[in-house]
């Protein structure tokens, strides 16, 4: 209690000031003016407290909220240079919408085909480059080596007149050509049952493609020519003389004989060198393969392989040059 006079503090509930004896009236102030403040003091501590803490949190959340974003604008950035699979995929669903099996995102291109005609074609994301096309058709071919299904075959060759260049010599050399070709009109396709893989590109080898190099690759693309079917094209840049392949061939220094047979076609124009006087070439261009495939079994419908073979020879007639055109089919290949 405090004195209202010499404003002691007295202890208990005295009436008289122990100090200085005066009385303490009814109504006398005799609260700890300490005890009064003590209240507020502790309500503004706890306002202060708060305030802190609001700081703090605004802080955190300001700090988390930099952190999600610049999270985000990483992975969107990422997402861009190295897009997840499910981006290049489309849902392909039935009639009732319902998804029945992961489909292939597609994109357009513009190609030119061997004739030199460029057109516009849907092709698939995965498959555009030539070491992509080149592994596909690789496990596409050695399948068909290994399945040996069932398939006809026909193989002739044309000589087209735009590219003899015999002189005078014409009425002598061309009919010697003719005599080592045969044409689609002489022709008939030979039916092999299953289980003649040896039959199959390439005939020396248990393998359906032995090029590993994709730089000898000219030009190359897959079609895509419908919710199944691929289209691969793949053009081989030129070369000359090829070394032909032994039996058994498990890989090849020539890339024309990784992917052809030119065993046929190179035993019959060899014959040409009864004009040779020293010596006769023969160069590889324009090769080009047509594998048409079920992108889902791997399994193949038709192969086509096209040769442009020119020849040089220095006779005794003098140079003569001439373009043998050497075509393989694989059809009604049955699984």
């Amino acid at each position: 209690m405090i004195c209202p006079n010499c404003k002691r503090k007295n202890t208990g509930d005295a009436r008289f000031c122990q100090y200085c004896g005066a009385e303490f009236l009814p109504g006398t102030q005799t609260a700890d003016p300490f005890d009064i403040l003590q209240p507020e003091t502790n309500q503004q501590t706890q306002k202060n407290s708060i305030t802190i803490n609001k700081t703090l949190l605004s802080i955190i959340v300001a700090v988390v909220a930099l952190l999600i974003a610049g999270l985000i604008i990483f992975a969107i950035t990422s997402m861009q240079k190295n897009p997840p699979d499910f981006f290049n995929k489309e849902a392909i669903t039935d009639a009732e919408g319902e998804k029945i099996k992961e489909g292939r995102g597609t994109t357009e291109m513009s190609v030119m085909d061997t004739d030199g005609t460029v057109r516009t074609i849907e092709t698939d994301r995965s498959l555009l480059t030539a070491d992509k096309i080149l592994s596909e058709y690789t496990i596409v071919m050695n399948k068909l080596k290994t399945d040996a299904p069932a398939f006809s075959f026909i193989r002739y060759q044309n000589l087209p007149t735009d590219y003899q260049n015999v002189g005078p010599a014409a009425n002598i050399v061309l009919p010697i050509i003719e005599k080592y070709v045969t044409s689609k009109t002489a022709s008939a396709p030979i039916d092999y049952p299953s289980g003649n893989a040896n039959k199959l590109p390439l005939p020396n080898s248990s393998y359906g493609c032995l090029l590993t190099d994709s730089t000898k690759i000219k030009n190359a693309y897959c079609e895509v020519i419908s919710d199944d079917n691929y289209k691969l094209v793949i053009t081989l840049t030129d070369e000359l003389n090829p070394q032909i392949n032994p039996a058994g061939a498990t890989s090849s220094q020539s890339a024309i004989t990784a992917m052809f047979d030119p065993y046929d076609a190179a035993t019959q124009i060899t014959a040409i060198s009864e004009l040779a006087f020293n010596k006769i070439d023969f160069n590889y261009t324009g090769c080009t393969v047509t594998l048409i495939y079920n992108c889902d079994t791997k399994q193949v419908q038709s192969v086509n392989m096209t040769m442009n073979i020119d020849i040089t020879a220095n006779t005794l007639l003098g140079q003569l040059k001439a373009r043998i055109v050497d075509i393989c089919e694989y059809t009604q290949i049955t699984y």
